[in-house]
């Protein structure tokens, strides 16, 4: 019974340390700047938030009027004063930019009486679509896998050897 449990605790110990050691999944992040703002934006599920600050305090610009271009399409984002950020939730305009790729933008921010024109690019990273696979083609994943089967075969042992009780 110790063996068995002493390889599911190396088990467990492998996978975690081959979860800390992986690579997180690229974030899909756009950087537009002008020479008093700065912007980054972020393609999450719910849309796409972007953050702005002054460029030369990196304070942070609330309550402004944001309005981004893309692919020959804009749309007006909304201020959102709980987090102090700017949401584009409109799936029409965002749909194009869920695909892998790299997309010139175009941001025009309207800060009270300061307003500019901002330039960046979006990109988004493939999603690994063999996510469930990339763990065994890591040595620790293999690993693993062998004292996870090891283990099983060493219960199995036990079992048939104290008369299948």
């Amino acid at each position: 019974m110790i063996l068995i449990r002493t390889m599911g605790l190396l088990a467990a110990l492998v996978l975690s340390a081959a979860a800390v050691a992986g690579e997180t999944p690229p974030m899909s992040v756009a950087v537009a700047e002008s020479e008093h703002f700065e912007a980054v934006g972020r393609l999450t599920p719910e849309g796409m938030s972007w953050y702005v600050d002054y460029a030369d305090s990196n304070a942070p610009v609330l309550n402004a009027e944001l309005e981004l271009e893309a692919g020959g399409q804009s749309v007006k984002a909304r201020f959102r004063p709980e987090r102090g950020d700017y949401l584009v939730a409109d799936e029409k305009w965002l749909q194009p930019l869920r695909r892998p790729g790299e997309y010139p933008m175009a941001l025009t921010l309207i800060a009270g009486e300061d307003s500019d024109l901002l330039s960046g690019e979006l990109r988004v990273e493939a999603a690994d679509a063999a996510a469930s696979g990339a763990m065994l083609s890591q040595p620790a994943g293999w690993l693993a896998l062998v004292l996870g089967v090891g283990g099983l075969l060493a219960w199995l042992w036990r079992r048939r050897s104290k008369g299948g009780a």
